[in-house]
């Protein structure tokens, strides 16, 4: 086997490793007494306490599971605050590709008028790769194994030329690679004060383009400072950090 190839199966395999460390890396279980306490809270209609420990959970871990997210968003709402309970919403259906939760979402904006919640594909796709997001990696591993297990055998077995198959589990490693870090991360962002201004830079000494009001999804374009560029109706739009916030 010539030096180039060997190279390549190294480079296969710290990549196999280092991806596979990543992808089944376990999250929380660290706040299940918080959380009892709070769904404790939640049953007995104590709707605010609860919810301060639901966002004191989430704020601290970045986390939450579907059933927490749902309850923020249903305590959102119950209290008016429908900007909110669309970002929990969001989240919620990125992690569980639930139409129900959709179709809540298109209710909402309807309801207050505020666009960005219309079903894209790429929404739709996102939705179904977090709701089967370890059936979707031992797919993509499963390839990834296959693939090497050839090369293995070729490189030490019948000698032949591995190269072709080294190259084609380096495509789908990166291909995974790329899909889960760049085009799976749209980031988005809903607007949650109203009076919001929209402005051509990012400066408070900007022409202002709008003045827009809470629950308006927008893609998110670049973040500079304490101002976030987004994109507002096809024109690139800057609006201050404190009046939006990321769902992705």
């Amino acid at each position: 086997m010539s030096k180039k190839q060997n190279n390549i199966f190294k480079f296969i395999t710290i990549l196999f490793v280092g991806l596979s460390t990543t992808s089944f890396s376990s999250f929380g279980g660290e706040i299940k007494g918080q959380l009892a306490q709070a769904d404790s809270l939640f049953k007995l209609q104590k709707y605010t306490e609860s919810f301060e420990i639901y966002e004191q959970v989430f704020e601290g871990n970045n986390e939450a599971s579907p059933q927490m997210l749902m309850k923020m968003a249903y305590i959102k709402e119950g209290l008016g605050d429908y900007s909110q309970a669309l970002v929990y919403l969001s989240k919620y259906y990125e992690q569980t590709s639930d139409k129900r939760a959709q179709n809540k979402m298109e209710e909402l904006a309807s309801e207050h008028e505020v666009y960005g919640f219309a079903l894209s594909d790429t929404t739709l796709f996102k939705g179904l790769v977090h709701k089967y997001y370890l059936e979707f990696n031992m797919l993509i591993f499963s390839v990834v194994i296959f693939l090497i297990a050839i090369v293995l055998y070729r490189k030490f077995k019948s000698g032949s030329n591995a190269m072709p198959y080294a190259i084609s589990a380096i495509v789908v490693l990166l291909f995974f690679f790329w899909l889960t870090n760049f085009e799976l991360s749209e980031p988005r962002g809903i607007i949650i004060e109203d009076h919001a201004y929209l402005m051509t830079g990012p400066s408070g000494g900007a022409d202002l383009i709008e003045v827009v009001k809470k629950g308006h999804r927008l893609n998110i374009l670049d973040e500079e400072g304490v101002w976030v560029k987004v994109d507002w109706n096809g024109r690139e739009a800057y609006i201050r950090s404190k009046m939006i916030k990321r769902i992705s």
